[in-house]
Parts: C-alpha cells; sequence; structure tokens
C-alpha cells in the first residue's frame, strides 16, 4: 500500500512540475515507468521523473543534459521490503527524425547516487552507493518514448546489482 501512495504522490508532483518547465525554453520533464528483471531472479518496476535540457543541436544528432533524474525500483517479490532511490544525471542523445518527422532514435548515460532501503519488520537497513543507467530506444512525436534500460548499482558494504527494463516515459 506504501508503494502505490508513493507512485501517486511522485507522480502528482511530476505533473505539478511541468506546468512550471514550460516557463524555460528547451527544457523538459519527463516521467518513465520501468518494468522487467531484477536481480538475478527476479521480477522488478520502477517510476521516475527528471528535467532535462536541450544544449546542442545540429543536423545530425540533438543532446540533452539529464540535469536530475529521481528513480525509485523495487523488486515484485522480495523477502523484505527492498527500494532503491535514486539521483542521477547524464546526457541524452537524440538521432534525426525518420520516419515522416514522427520517430527518432535515443541513447542515454546517467550516473549517481543510489540509496538502499531494506525492511524486515520493523528494522530498517540502508546502504548508498554508485548507479549507473544506460538506454536505448524510440522516441515517437518527441513525448512518447518505449526503449530498453540497464540499471547496475553498487553499494559501499553490500553486493549491488543489475536490472534489466522495458522502458516507457512520456516527456512535457
Amino acid at each position: 500500500m506504501k508503494a502505490i501512495k508513493f507512485l501517486v504522490a511522485a507522480m502528482a508532483v511530476s505533473f505539478a512540475m511541468s506546468a512550471n518547465a514550460k516557463i524555460f525554453e528547451n527544457n523538459s520533464i519527463s516521467v518513465n515507468a520501468n518494468f522487467g528483471s531484477y536481480g538475478p531472479s527476479q521480477g522488478g518496476f520502477g517510476i521516475g521523473a527528471g528535467f532535462q535540457t536541450e544544449f546542442y543541436t545540429n543536423d545530425w544528432i540533438t543532446l540533452n543534459w539529464d540535469v536530475l533524474h529521481i528513480e525509485w525500483d523495487a523488486p515484485f517479490n522480495s523477502p523484505a521490503n527492498y527500494d532503491n532511490l535514486s539521483f542521477k544525471t547524464g546526457c541524452r542523445a537524440f538521432s534525426p527524425s525518420f520516419a515522416k518527422d514522427h520517430l527518432r532514435a535515443y541513447t542515454n548515460l546517467d550516473l549517481g547516487y543510489v540509496l538502499g532501503i531494506e525492511k524486515f519488520g520493523d528494522e530498517t537497513d540502508t546502504s548508498s552507493g554508485f548507479g549507473l543507467t544506460f538506454g536505448i530506444g524510440l522516441q515517437y512525436n518527441k513525448k512518447w518514448s518505449l526503449g530498453y534500460s540497464l540499471e547496475y548499482v553498487k553499494f559501499k558494504d553490500v553486493p549491488g546489482g543489475k536490472a534489466h527494463y522495458a522502458t516507457i516515459a512520456y516527456t512535457f
């Protein structure tokens, strides 16, 4: 139930932030949902929101800086309630538009801080570490994106892991 409340709150915040983002030209807010494998043998999901700014464009490439991307990931079935909260920054590159100017390919690389939160009943244990996200995909009409995301986490004091996700996103 807490996960659903967090999901609703994160989406409400991201929608409210998008109204203010249009004040600045070449900036955008995006929200994403991830579904796939989390760790060696379990399914997982994640939600996120990020702020991007376009800083370079020519006939062959458009580069965006992912100023801040906040994401929450969790496995579907876990013996403990285990969540990752990440704060990352990075770069996103887009190809020229094709298919009647409706599609363009993208790739992204984000690096940053990850907080792991593990709950066993009333006990809570946290660990912090480094996170990396690499993604590729297609963007439709510069709004909807569908792609693949590889997320890697390395914690200081506990083993890290990786996740393979199918990602869907919307950019405001």
